[in-house]
């Protein structure tokens, strides 16, 4: 897992030079800085409290959040889900990477929809702490069709 703390830490796969800094205008610690618009933006580990607000706010779905291994070596990997239905905490889904390859079984362990997100849904997975790096996303789950 990269640096982090206790609480977990931000993966920034922001990779384009582009006009854009939501991440580090909802940052309220400064956690997550920007030189300029245009520029990467740069994780400081020993500032972030956790609070998933990058992770909603990034209009490129490109911010993650990993927490902590736990005792059952299982971390788990927040992302933003914008489908319906939306999955059930307790539910078993399958885990897969930016390409929508599966890589791993994964219970779902939060659905969180906080005002704070502006109508962003998030989801975090709990996955075996070896997949935590692949992980960016779930399979979506099926619509019912009346």
């Amino acid at each position: 897992m990269p640096d982090g703390n206790k609480k977990g830490t931000v993966l920034l796969e922001c990779c384009q030079e582009i006009p854009c800094n939501p991440c580090a205008t909802v940052c309220k610690t400064g956690a997550i800085t920007k030189e300029t618009l245009n520029s990467c933006p740069v994780f400081h580990p020993e500032k972030c409290v956790g609070c998933k607000l990058c992770v909603a706010a990034c209009p490129g779905q490109a911010i993650f959040f990993l927490e902590p291994e736990d005792e059952n070596g299982m971390v788990g990997v927040t992302f933003p889900y914008e489908y319906l239905p939306l999955p059930e905490v307790g539910q078993e889904v399958t885990a897969v990477d930016r390409m929508g390859q599966p890589v791993c079984p994964a219970k779902v362990r939060s659905v969180e929809t906080r005002k704070a997100y502006n109508r962003t849904v998030l989801v975090t997975l709990e996955v075996p702490a070896g997949h935590a790096g692949e992980v960016r996303f779930m399979k979506r789950l099926g619509r019912e069709v009346e």
